[in-house]
């Protein structure tokens, strides 16, 4: 109720702050292209850490890379059709393949051995849970069947959720639900321990009245807060005699399975996508007939921020979970081979499961979301010791109104005050000194939170100011040190597309580089 009071006084101005281009800019550099003989490349993935690629083809060939090393390591041979679905466990122990020739198998990644193969049937998508226990498995049939991993043992089927074909199906980041996404344009949450739905939600993103949704691919990002839809919306024209096409991506919250927002306008069919692991951009195949390219869109305000020209018909793409770069596959203009381009990529953040940044989710009732990151240095100015004596100003502001700053100020204060590091000096203890010194609550110098200091009998003094510039807010905090009269840390918080939650959220990001918990 205390969070949501303090809330209550920045609903006006918040609700008010536009949407816009993120500030940072990203770059991507091409290390490596390799040539396979093969017509198309129909599956590609990229191992947590980075280090590993694998990519199957249309004849069932699958080839092995150590991306680190710039070398192959294994051209793993099986399959007898197309490998739809490649996926690596998070201790680079195994590979998992699955193909349209009904079978999942378990590859031995050091080797290059086939430790298990199992007859399940055409496979379309399959993923690890997070601990390395169960895979699931979805395709042809309208139910998904979960393995013990890396054993292949059955444990049982999802039945019952879907009508027709699944195309994906992920694990959240406790292993403890599973999302399947079908061609009947519904989104199914599973428990996967009791083999039971959970709820479902309709896939229904009609930007046009009357029109109908063919639902063509899916994507979760690292963090599984949203998952990504890519679709076709059609529609007869009127007269009757010809169609309307629109090729979108929806976004849905994982926790609720409500609509957060619309990516609109890309160029073909999205049977495959890609999103970033800091959530800031979406990467489709948005060729053209007479252009081939990859398209990078900013999720903050839905348009295209870069494109990158491909020399064929693209058919594969993955972004590693750290940022650091992402390969697409593509078929040659003659169409006897393929080529595997691997990128470098900077600017992206990687996404870290425990990392504090990562803790607090951001919501609101629409928009992809707020981006919230930390600038500064991220250890804390205050670390393991004796408790210190801390006085906090109230923060200036420019851009916002002073309730806003005041509220930025409390919310800080009251965090802080929960480690065992600081003992608060009382508000009503700061005011009095101010008052003999005639000094302001804000705006004051380093020379001024001395003074103060030393009257209040306190280590540090903390200034601070909260600004708007455009539609970035950002938070920074000073904190110095009174007996030395030296700014002893400054940290600094970012947030692009802030909403009513985000100054909240901001401190609890902030607060750590501050003080240790």
């Amino acid at each position: 109720m205390k969070r949501l009071a303090l809330l209550s006084l920045i609903l006006p101005v918040f609700l008010l702050l536009p949407s816009g281009h993120l500030s940072a800019k990203f770059s991507i550099y091409l290390e490596k292209q390799i040539s396979v003989d093969t017509t198309k490349i129909t599956a590609i993935t990229i191992s947590s850490d980075g280090r590993f690629m694998a990519f199957g083809s249309e004849n069932g060939k699958i080839n092995v890379w150590d991306i680190k090393a710039g070398r192959k390591l294994h051209e793993l041979s099986f399959h007898e059709d197309k490998v739809t679905s490649l996926t690596f466990d998070t201790q680079n122990e195994y590979l998992v393949s699955g193909s349209m020739d009904e079978y999942v198998v378990v590859w031995d990644l050091y080797s290059g051995e086939l430790r298990k193969k199992i007859d399940n049937f055409d496979v379309y998508h399959l993923e690890i849970s997070p601990d390395n226990r169960t895979l699931v498995v979805c395709g042809e049939e309208n139910y998904l069947t979960l393995y013990e991993f890396p054993l292949l043992i059955p444990k049982g089927d999802l039945k019952g959720g879907h009508e027709t074909e699944i195309l994906y199906a992920a694990f959240n980041l406790n292993g403890d639900q599973v999302v399947s996404v079908g061609k009947d344009n519904q989104m199914v949450f599973w428990d996967p321990q009791q083999l039971k739905q959970i709820r479902k939600n309709a896939i229904s993103p009609n930007t046009i009245n009357g029109s109908g949704i063919e639902v063509r691919s899916a994507r979760p990002s690292s963090d599984r807060y949203m998952i990504g839809v890519g679709y076709q919306e059609v529609k007869l024209a009127k007269g009757g005699k010809n169609m309307i096409f629109k090729y979108n991506v929806a976004f849905y919250e994982w926790e609720t399975g409500k609509e957060i927002e619309i990516l609109e306008n890309n160029n073909k069919d999205i049977d495959f996508l890609s999103i970033t692991p800091d959530k800031n951009y979406i990467l489709t195949d948005n060729s053209t007939l007479r252009e081939k390219k990859l398209s990078f869109w900013n999720l903050q305000n839905g348009l295209i921020e870069q494109n990158y020209s491909i020399d064929g018909d693209i058919s594969a793409t993955d972004i590693s979970i750290n940022g650091n770069c992402f390969a697409a596959a593509y078929t040659q203009a003659d169409g006897m081979k393929s080529v595997v381009n691997l990128f470098s990529l900077s600017g992206i953040d990687g996404y870290a499961r425990f990392d504090y940044r990562k803790q607090v989710k951001q919501k609101q009732k629409s928009g992809f979301g707020s981006a919230i990151k930390i600038t500064s240095q991220k250890d804390p100015v205050i670390k393991v010791g004796q408790k210190k004596k801390l006085a906090i100003m109230y923060f200036d502001h420019l851009g916002v109104p002073e309730e806003v700053s005041k509220t930025t100020t409390y919310l800080l204060e009251s965090k802080l005050g929960n480690s065992p590091q600081i003992k608060l000096i009382e508000r009503n203890q700061i005011q009095k000194v101010l008052n003999e010194l005639k000094y302001q609550m804000a705006g004051l110098t380093t020379s001024d939170a001395v003074t103060v200091g030393k009257q209040l009998n306190a280590e540090y003094i903390m200034l601070g100011s909260i600004n708007k510039l455009g539609n970035l807010l950002i938070i920074t905090t000073k904190l110095v040190n009174v007996e030395t009269a030296q700014i002893e840390g400054t940290r600094e918080v970012q947030c692009a597309n802030a909403t009513i939650e985000s100054v909240a959220d901001m401190i609890l990001a902030l607060a750590p580089t501050i003080v240790t918990f």
